[in-house]
C-alpha cells in the first residue's frame, strides 16, 4: 500500500509535503506510509482516494483494478482497520519501551556520575546499576509485546531473579541474608504470579471469577511469606496487621466473586 501510495503521488507532481499538506498531517507521515512503517488513519482513506480520483478498495489493496469487479469491500476494509490498530499498537509499545529504557539508562549514568565524583569508584552505585538491568530485563518483554509478552517477563523473572539476588547480597555484604530470606520469598511469588497468569489464560471468559480466586490465593500467600521471615528475623508469624490485611483480602475477593455472579446472571 505505500508503495501504491507512493507512486500515485509522483504520478500526479506531488511532494509528500503537498500531499501532507491536503490531508492536513505532516509530510513525515506520509513518508512513514511509503516506506511501509505505518499506515494512514482509516478516516483519511476517503480524502487520500479522493485527492488522487481511485476508489477506496484500490488504495487499500495498492492496484488499480475496477472495484465493481471486486466484491470484498467491507471486508477488505475492516482487515485494513484491524491492521492499522495493530501497527498503531506496535508502534505506541515501542514509544513505551523506548522511554523505560531512557529512564533506566538515565539512572544509571546518574549514580554511576555521582558515585565516582564522590568515591572515586564505583561502589553503591552497583546496586542501582544492577537493580535497573534486573528490571528492564524483565519488564521489557511486556512493555514491547504487551500481553504477548507477559509469559517472557514471568520466565525472565524466573531466571534471573536468584542471580540478581546474589549480586545484592554480595554488593551489601549481608552476610547471606539477602540470599536466605529472599530465596524462599522469591520461590513463593513467583509460583504465586505463575499461577495467577495461569488463571487468568484459562479463565479469560471469566476475569472477574480469576481475580477474586487471585486474591483470595494472596491470604496464604501473606501468611507462607509471614512465616518465612519468622524464621530469620524473629517476628510474630501473624499479628493484628496481618490478620486485618487476611480480612481485607477476604473482603475482597468476595466482592469480586459477586460481580463475577452478578455480569454472569446478566449474560445469561
Amino acid at each position: 500500500m505505500g508503495t501504491y501510495i507512493a507512486k500515485l503521488r509522483k504520478s500526479h507532481n506531488m511532494s509528500q509535503k503537498e500531499l501532507a499538506d491536503k490531508l492536513n498531517i505532516t509530510d513525515k507521515a506520509i513518508s512513514k506510509w511509503e516506506r511501509g512503517l505505518s499506515c494512514p488513519d482509516i478516516s483519511l482513506l476517503a480524502p487520500l482516494s479522493a485527492i488522487f480520483g481511485i476508489s477506496v478498495d484500490n488504495l487499500i489493496n495498492g492496484d488499480e483494478d475496477d472495484s465493481s469487479k471486486n466484491e470484498g469491500n467491507i471486508e477488505n476494509v475492516f482487515k485494513y482497520a484491524e491492521k492499522a490498530v495493530k501497527l498503531n499498537k506496535k508502534s505506541l509499545h515501542n514509544i513505551f519501551l523506548i522511554s523505560f529504557s531512557a529512564i533506566l539508562f538515565i539512572g544509571i549514568v546518574v549514580c554511576a556520575i555521582i558515585d565516582v565524583a564522590i568515591s572515586g569508584s564505583f561502589s553503591w552505585s552497583l546496586i542501582p546499576i544492577a537493580s535497573c538491568v534486573f528490571t528492564f530485563i524483565v519488564f521489557a518483554p511486556s512493555i514491547k509485546f504487551g500481553e504477548r509478552g507477559i509469559v517472557f517477563s514471568l520466565i525472565a523473572l524466573t531466571i534471573f531473579v536468584i542471580p540478581f539476588l546474589f549480586v545484592l547480597n554480595n554488593l551489601i555484604e549481608s552476610d547471606g541474608m539477602i540470599i536466605s530470606i529472599g530465596f524462599w520469598i522469591s520461590i513463593i511469588s513467583i509460583v504465586y504470579l505463575w499461577i495467577d497468569y495461569i488463571l487468568y489464560k484459562k479463565m479469560n471468559t471469566r476475569i472477574w471469577l480469576a481475580t477474586a480466586i487471585i486474591v483470595f490465593l494472596a491470604i496464604p500467600l501473606s501468611f507462607i511469606i509471614s512465616l518465612v521471615l519468622s524464621k530469620f528475623i524473629y517476628s510474630p508469624v501473624v499479628d493484628v496487621w496481618d490478620i486485618m490485611t487476611y480480612a481485607i483480602l477476604f473482603l475482597i475477593s468476595v466482592s469480586f466473586f459477586i460481580v463475577d455472579r452478578v455480569t454472569s446472571k446478566r449474560h445469561d
